[in-house]
């Protein structure tokens, strides 16, 4: 056998054949491998799963390999057995062979999609199967969402279905559907839509919005603006989220240095304003000008984390120089919050918002999730870090700065600066004034 380089292995019989035969093969797999196309979907990296285990796992619904086997996740398959027989009723269909034949066709390109550990033990059939019962099971639920937000659900369907009778439960599928381990590929989802749209014009952008998590993305996607085909759900997420900020980068003759806290930027005259809504300010658009670092608000909700997460999760397996645009964002906020007193600052300034919990959270949550994660090679705020270190190097700036926090930040201190002032000025008055009475006659004071 030749490998490349003009070595070869031989497979003479011998002492060694056992292990020639071995190589022989372990070689060949990895030329077989190598002509792959590089899988989307992969577990996510035991780093980043260690800190928080459950931001990662789905509570409701299974969607793909990795989670279809767990107990608790099973009853949900039923539902997903109703959601193709609603379908095949609606469009006046008794046999599913229409869409069998098309997922087979789609199978070996869905295949390399995902990692290859993913799919051992998963034959053809069962792999099938699992991409058209997921597939429809996602679109039915987003055409049923969309009934339900327009109030055209009747009270018999709602009844009829385990995820509409509660409002709660409509919200974990939906974080579900977000998680990086619980995707399958979008073309699967495309090429089902395309198959049902006799039933439902609705497009892309009509259905998957509720998945989005600002309101400038989903203006965006809702415009039509979206053209990149996505690999799966969270692949369209984190391209419609992030597809209006154009990273701010350093000069190439900047050195790296990280900024520090809020509140100790605060004591070197930097002031934190939110970004105004009409700006239509995207989350990860953070500006600095004038001593002013402007910052969109995050809003911290229940689903906050595992949102991030999962953003990151799929950023670390996006080619080396690609931006990693919420990577950076997440580093940048863990460098802003330090401690407790950090996130209230942020939060009276209107940069975080919380229903949630309190400061102390806040710091929790920023702290856990800038574990593990480091920035781009090209760091999307290397601007911004260079104007702010620049800014905290000049003197002047951390003497004004130690003088308003010292003397100038209550009304009072502020009184008692004049006072004092002004018996510093009356006692210098008295002092010239004796002195010139001194001088004046002498002769007086002998």
């Amino acid at each position: 056998m030749n490998l490349p380089g003009g070595i070869r292995i031989s497979a003479k019989r011998g002492n060694g054949d056992e292990l020639t035969v071995l190589i022989d093969k372990m070689v060949g797999d990895l030329s077989r491998t190598s002509s792959r196309a590089i899988p989307s979907i992969h577990r996510v990296r035991d780093s980043l799963r260690s800190i928080n285990e459950k931001a990662y796992d789905p509570t409701t619904v299974a969607i793909g390999p990795i989670h279809r086997n767990k107990a608790h996740l099973k009853k949900m398959d039923h539902q997903k057995k109703k959601y193709l027989k609603l379908l095949l009723d609606s469009m006046g269909e008794s046999s599913v062979d229409r869409y069998v034949r098309e997922i087979r066709y789609l199978e070996e390109r869905a295949r390399e999609c995902y990692a290859d550990d993913m799919l051992m033990g998963l034959g053809k059939d069962d792999f099938v199967l699992m991409l058209l019962l997921d597939g429809i099971f996602i679109l039915e639920f987003f055409r049923r969402l969309s009934e339900f937000n327009e109030q055209k659900l009747t009270d018999e369907d709602k009844d009829d279905d385990i995820i509409f009778q509660f409002d709660n439960v409509i919200g974990y599928v939906i974080d579900d559907l977000f998680l990086f381990e619980n995707q399958i590929p979008f073309f699967v989802l495309e090429k089902l839509l395309e198959l049902t749209k006799t039933r439902d014009r609705r497009e892309i952008a009509d259905l998957f919005w509720p998945l989005l998590i600002s309101t400038s993305a989903r203006n965006l996607l809702q415009d039509g603006s979206i053209y990149k085909p996505p690999p799966h759900l969270l692949g369209l997420v984190h391209y419609a989220e992030s597809l209006q900020f154009s990273p701010n980068l350093a000069n190439s003759t900047y050195e790296m240095k990280n900024i520090n806290s809020a509140s100790e930027l605060k004591e070197a005259g930097i002031i934190f304003k939110k970004r105004n809504d009409t700006d239509e300010a995207h989350l990860l658009d953070i500006k600095f000008d004038k001593k002013i670092i402007y910052i969109p608000t995050l809003r911290i909700e229940d689903s906050t984390e595992s949102k991030f997460r999962n953003l990151i999760a799929y950023e670390q397996y996006l080619p080396h120089r690609s931006q990693r645009k919420f990577t950076d964002y997440m580093f940048f906020m863990h460098c802003l919050i330090h401690d407790p007193r950090d996130a209230k600052l942020l939060r009276r300034c209107g940069v975080i918002s919380t229903w949630a919990g309190g400061d102390e959270m806040v710091y929790c949550l920023i702290k856990q999730m800038g574990k593990n994660v480091q920035p781009s090679v090209m760091f999307s705020y290397g601007d911004v870090f260079e104007g702010v270190n620049h800014h905290c190097t000049k003197r002047k700036n951390t003497w004004m700065a130690v003088l308003r926090r010292d003397y100038f930040d209550s009304p009072w201190k502020v009184i008692s600066l004049v006072a004092g002032f002004v018996l510093l000025g009356v006692g210098i008055v008295q002092m010239v004034f004796a002195i010139l009475s001194y001088y004046q006659d002498p002769e007086k004071h002998k």
